[in-house]
C-alpha cells in the first residue's frame, strides 16, 4: 500500500502562493525580456489584434517606399539627362551658329550719305540746318522726304516729319539718330523691306539692300526736304552703290534663252503676236509673264531691243508678292538673249522658264508647245575651298553633336528605367508606375519621353550647310528642341516634388502605425521591474514561511516520540 503524503493546511497554502508567485515573476520576465505587456492574443485580444494589424499595414508601406525611393533616383537621372542634353543642343546651335557666319553668299549693296560733321558718334549732322549741341534734330517744322531704289525697279519712300515722328519719338524738338533709324526702318518695312537703315560707327546713317550680288543696286534720292540727316537737303544728287559677287564660288539660278537674230543687234516686232513665258521659282506657283501689247503698251513697237524686253519682264515680276525681288531679268542687247536669274545664290535656287501657251513668237524660250527651248537653271553652292571646307566640317560636327544627344539620353537610366528613351513611339514603353498605398489605389504614373535627337524634331544635316537655309532650318529645331527640353524638364520636376512629397507621407504614417502599435503592447519597463523586485521578495517570504511551517510539524513529531 503506498504511501500517501498528507501537507497541513499552512503547508499547502504557502505552497500555492509559491505557485501564484512564480507565474507571475514568469510574466513579468517575458514582458522584461521582449519589453511588450501584450505578447499574444491571451494577454489582451484587443490590443494585440489592433497592433497586428497596425504593424502589418506599416510593413506593406515600408517594402513601397523602397520603390518610392527608387522612383526618386529615377527622375534625378532623367533631369541630369535633360540637362546634358540641353548643353549638347546649346553646343550644336553654337555650331549651326558659326557655319551661319561663314559667309557662303553674295554681299548685299549699300548707300551711304556722305560724311557730316558729328557732336557725338552717334548724331546724324548735315551742313543744311543746325543741329544742336547734343547731336539731336528738331522736326517741328523740319522735313526729310526721300526715295529708296533698287536694281529691280522696287522703290520705297522715306517721309521724316512731324506727322511721322510724333507719334514715335520722346520730343519731336530732339529727335535722336536712334529715332530716325527706327522710324526709316518702319516706313521701309512696311513697304516691302527692299532695303535697311543703320548708323555706321562714326555716326552716317546707311541704307543697305537685302538683296545680294552685283544685280542688287541700291538708289537714294531726294526729294525734298529742310533738314540734312546725310544726304543734303532739298532734291539731293541720289547716291548710288552695287552689291558684289560672291568670292566663294556660289552662284545664284540662271536661266538664258537661246539667242533670237532678231534681237541681236537689231530689233523685235511685237506689235502682232505673243511672246509670254511662264517663269517657276523652285516648286512654287508658275507665274506668267504676258508679252504682248494687250498686257503692256511699251511693248506695242516694232523696234524692241532684249533690254526692253527684259524691263517689260522685270516689271510684270515686281508686281507679283510672291516673286518680287526673288527673280530679275537681264538682257544682252549684243548677243540677242535675255536671261532670267534668281537674286539668291547658293545649291538651294532652281529657275525655270518656258512658253505660255498664248506663245507665238520666240524669244529665245521657244513658242507655245515647244518645250525643246524651255529652259532650267540651277544655282550652285559655294565652291571656295575655304567657306566650303569650313561649312563640311561644322556640318559633321553638327552630325556628331546630335549622336551624342541620343546616346546620353540612352545612357540616362536606373535600375533599368529610361524616362528619356524608347524603342517605339508608345508612351507606355518608358512609363514609371509608382504605388503610393498597399492597395495601389493611390499612385502616380510618369510619362517618359523620346529624347534622342529625332525624338526631340531635330534632323540630321545632308547638305554640308551649304545653303543659310539649312542652317536657319537647324538653327529652328534646335530652338524648337531647347523649349521641349525646358518644359520637359519642369514637368518632370513637378512630379519629382509630388513624389518626394507622398515618401514624406509614406514616412510619417508608418512612424505613426508603429508607435499606435507600441502604444497598445509596450511594457512599462519601470513598473515590471518594480513588479520583478516584488515578487522575487514575495517568494523568498514564502519559501521562509513554509520552511518554518515545516520545522513547526517536525517538533511535533519530535514530542509524540
Amino acid at each position: 500500500m503506498p504511501s500517501e503524503i498528507t501537507l497541513s493546511a499552512a503547508t499547502r497554502q504557502n505552497l500555492l502562493s509559491l505557485q501564484d508567485t512564480a507565474s507571475l515573476l514568469a510574466t513579468t520576465q517575458s514582458r522584461l525580456s521582449t519589453q511588450k505587456k501584450v505578447n499574444s492574443a491571451l494577454d489582451n485580444p484587443v490590443n494585440f489584434f489592433a497592433a497586428q494589424a497596425m504593424t502589418a499595414r506599416s510593413s506593406d508601406l515600408l517594402s513601397l517606399l523602397d520603390g518610392i525611393s527608387n522612383g526618386i533616383q529615377t527622375i534625378q537621372a532623367a533631369n541630369q539627362g535633360i540637362t546634358r542634353i540641353q548643353g549638347l543642343v546649346d553646343s550644336a546651335k553654337s555650331t549651326a551658329q558659326q557655319a551661319l557666319a561663314i559667309q557662303n553668299s553674295s554681299s548685299g549693296a549699300g548707300a551711304t550719305g556722305a560724311v557730316v560733321a558729328a557732336a557725338n558718334g552717334k548724331s546724324l549732322l548735315g551742313s543744311g540746318t543746325a543741329a544742336a549741341a547734343d547731336g539731336t534734330h528738331d522736326f517741328s517744322a523740319n522735313a526729310s522726304v526721300f526715295s529708296v531704289t533698287d536694281a529691280f525697279g522696287n522703290s520705297a519712300s522715306v517721309t521724316l516729319d512731324r506727322a511721322k515722328l510724333t507719334p514715335n519719338v520722346k520730343d519731336i524738338t530732339k529727335v535722336t539718330s536712334d529715332e530716325i533709324v527706327a522710324q526709316a526702318n518702319q516706313q521701309l518695312t512696311a513697304q516691302g523691306r527692299i532695303a535697311t537703315a543703320s548708323l555706321t560707327n562714326d555716326g552716317r546713317l546707311t541704307f543697305t539692300s537685302t538683296s545680294t550680288g552685283t544685280d542688287a543696286k541700291l538708289t537714294v534720292t531726294g526729294t525734298s526736304g529742310t533738314i540734312d540727316i546725310g544726304f543734303g537737303t532739298g532734291a539731293f544728287a541720289a547716291v548710288t552703290a552695287s552689291g558684289i559677287d560672291s568670292t566663294d564660288g556660289s552662284a545664284k539660278a540662271n536661266a538664258t534663252g537661246i539667242a533670237v537674230s532678231t534681237l541681236s543687234g537689231g530689233t523685235f516686232d511685237l506689235t502682232a503676236g505673243d511672246a509670254s513665258i511662264t517663269v517657276q521659282l523652285g516648286s512654287g506657283l508658275t507665274k506668267t509673264i504676258n508679252l504682248n501689247k494687250a498686257a503692256d503698251a511699251t511693248l506695242g513697237v516694232s523696234t524692241l531691243k532684249a533690254s526692253d524686253i527684259a524691263a517689260a519682264i522685270n516689271k510684270q515680276l515686281n508686281s507679283d508678292t510672291g516673286i518680287s525681288g526673288k527673280v530679275v531679268a537681264v538682257a544682252d542687247n549684243g548677243a540677242g538673249t535675255v536671261s532670267l536669274r534668281s537674286t539668291a545664290s547658293g545649291g538651294d535656287q532652281k529657275l525655270t522658264v518656258t512658253s505660255a501657251a498664248t506663245s507665238t513668237k520666240d524669244i529665245g524660250f521657244g513658242t507655245a508647245g515647244d518645250v525643246s527651248k524651255a529652259r532650267s537653271g540651277t544655282g550652285a553652292g559655294s565652291t571656295g575651298a575655304n567657306s566650303t571646307g569650313q561649312r563640311s566640317a561644322l556640318a559633321q560636327q553638327f552630325n556628331d553633336l546630335l549622336d551624342q544627344i541620343s546616346m546620353v539620353a540612352q545612357d540616362a537610366r536606373f535600375q533599368g528605367v529610361n524616362l528619356l528613351h524608347r524603342s517605339g513611339a508608345d508612351s507606355k514603353e518608358n512609363t514609371l508606375h509608382l504605388t503610393f498605398n498597399e492597395k495601389d489605389t493611390s499612385f502616380l504614373d510618369i510619362k517618359g519621353v523620346k529624347f534622342d535627337f529625332i525624338g526631340l524634331g531635330i534632323s540630321k544635316i545632308t547638305g554640308n550647310f551649304a545653303t543659310n537655309d539649312e542652317v536657319k532650318t537647324a538653327l529652328s529645331q534646335l530652338t524648337n528642341a531647347a523649349s521641349t527640353l525646358r518644359s520637359q524638364a519642369s514637368t518632370f520636376g513637378s512630379s519629382l516634388t509630388v513624389v518626394q512629397n507622398r515618401q514624406a507621407l509614406t514616412k510619417g504614417i508608418i512612424n505613426v502605425l508603429d508607435v499606435g502599435a507600441n502604444n497598445l503592447t509596450i511594457a512599462d519597463l519601470n513598473e515590471e521591474t518594480a513588479n520583478q523586485k516584488a515578487l522575487e521578495l514575495r517568494n523568498s517570504l514564502a519559501i521562509s514561511a513554509l520552511s518554518l511551517a515545516n520545522q513547526a510539524q517536525q517538533g511535533i513529531l519530535q514530542l509524540l516520540r
